[in-house]
């Protein structure tokens, strides 16, 4: 089994257990640093964002998270030179608004999934009405 396939079952049974369906899943390759952009997969769909972190040492230190849609408040992909940059504002559990920013390669060999998925971000075809 792939890797994506993988997540896609992961992501599959998450949302059957919460009692969500979803017809797409977009995955991208993420990270907060330059060093370590290869250490998140993002995961689109139209319920929310959902996002795996992991270890490349430990497999067994992976974590998922799952950021429902109406909390999205805004996504912004940025073209830069070497690599692409991912800024997000998402409410808290508080009701505050929190940032994040992520590095995204601009492509990873053999992932054409990571591809498509950044060229449906800079179309504006994932969560268009908060883009």
């Amino acid at each position: 089994m792939t890797m994506k396939d993988q997540i896609e079952t992961e992501v599959n049974q998450y949302l059957a257990d919460n009692g969500m369906v979803t017809s797409y899943q977009r995955l991208m390759y993420a990270g907060p640093s330059m060093r370590t952009r290869h250490s998140l997969v993002l995961v689109f769909t139209e319920v929310g964002l959902i996002t795996f972190s992991f270890s490349i040492v430990s497999k067994s230190e992976t974590q998922m998270f799952f950021l429902p849609k109406d909390k999205i408040r805004a996504i912004r992909l940025d073209k830069k030179r070497f690599v692409h940059k991912l800024s997000m504002e998402a409410e808290n559990e508080e009701g505050q608004v929190e940032r994040a920013q992520y590095f995204v390669s601009k492509r990873v060999f053999g992932r054409p999934w990571h591809t498509e998925t950044l060229q449906k971000l800079f179309d504006k075809k994932i969560f268009s009405p908060l883009s």
